[in-house]
């Protein structure tokens, strides 16, 4: 017998979550939102965020108005999730972004310039070590959601530390091209997204299934 992949274990995990959620005619959209037919753009679901037990990290979703500066990152996006590494004293810094579409339906990864959240940024190398320990820890009706991204973020672990690598590789290249400096692109409005990759749900989960088998075969 063949033990699974690290990548393959999560994978399956995080599908399993959406499909139990399914089988209930919920999607995660509504462990975030429930019933409200008072959804509104850009305000915050939980209104407070979620913080882990740890305190290390800090999540929430919400979705743009599309009209106004900062728009969807994704052409079928309801809204999005952002998650945070969150230190000691409380400063936030940007791990991803996840563009969910209106069934809750994992869209695209990206990555935000500075003044988008108006994280403290830290360079791609201390987020992908943060990256590989993250396990958040939450209690209520988002300990679900909070397991899910868990899933999804170990499933897709090295594009998501390849899409950090090129957001650091875009900003350097934007300033050098520009002559600006690192603070007048962070502070850029023209610029919210560095980078960024699609996810190809829940096909991905399939055929990375299917190559496992294949193998076991």
């Amino acid at each position: 017998m063949v033990a699974l992949s690290l990548q393959q274990i999560p994978m399956q995990a995080a599908l399993v979550r959406q499909l139990a959620l399914a089988q209930k005619s919920r999607s995660m959209l509504y462990p975030f939102i429930g019933r409200s037919k008072q959804f509104q753009c850009w305000q915050h679901y939980p209104n407070a965020d979620v913080l882990d037990r740890t305190g290390a990290w800090q999540f929430y979703y919400h979705a743009h108005d599309t009209t106004r500066e900062g728009g969807a990152r994704h052409p079928q996006e309801h809204g999005h999730v952002h998650l945070f590494r969150r230190s000691p004293t409380g400063q936030l810094s940007h791990l991803t972004g996840l563009s969910l579409d209106a069934r809750g339906t994992p869209l695209c990864w990206f990555a935000t310039n500075q003044w988008v959240t108006g994280e403290r940024w830290k360079q791609a190398s201390a987020m992908q070590r943060s990256m590989r320990a993250l396990r958040l820890q939450v209690n209520g009706p988002l300990a679900g959601v909070a397991r899910w991204l868990t899933d999804l973020v170990h499933a897709y672990t090295q594009p998501l530390c390849d899409m950090l690598r090129a957001r650091d590789e875009a900003l350097a290249s934007h300033c050098q091209q520009s002559g600006v400096s690192v603070q007048q692109a962070w502070e850029d409005r023209r610029i919210s997204v560095w980078s960024s990759f699609p996810i190809d749900w829940p096909n991905d989960a399939i055929a990375l299934r299917g190559q496992v088998l294949k193998f076991c075969n």
